[in-house]
């Protein structure tokens, strides 16, 4: 093969990676992914494309979920997207930690958890 050749087929494939890795505007976004992804949309345009990917990548599973599960999901998205970035490394920072915890405490862990929650709700 020519040197133009291979040079041509590089460009080639690395005008398609960068085209697929570039952020994503809202408006290219299918129906589905908009639906999965609405409680981001304001913010959508200025996200870096890395958090971008991982949010389709997330979208994908969307339209598998129950009416339940999409409801629920939507929602915890909303929580998400409503907190801090302070907020958000430390729910972060407990989730890390819970996954630490052996499978078999990770009840009474969770027990402890809602214990607490119900005496600081008056």
């Amino acid at each position: 093969m020519k040197t133009s050749t291979i040079a041509l087929l590089f460009l080639c494939a690395l005008s398609s990676t960068l085209a697929f890795a570039s952020p994503q505007p809202w408006h290219k976004l299918t129906p589905v992914e908009q639906e999965a992804l609405a409680p981001v949309q304001p913010q959508w345009n200025n996200l870096p494309e890395k958090q971008q990917q991982e949010l389709l990548l997330m979208a994908e599973h969307y339209p598998k979920f129950s009416p339940a599960a999409k409801q629920r999901f939507l929602s915890r998205m909303t929580t998400w997207v409503q907190l801090t970035p302070a907020q958000r490394q430390a729910a972060r920072d407990k989730f890390h930690a819970f996954s630490k915890v052996p499978p078999e405490k990770r009840e009474q862990v969770k027990q402890m958890v809602r214990e607490k929650q119900q005496t600081k709700t008056p």
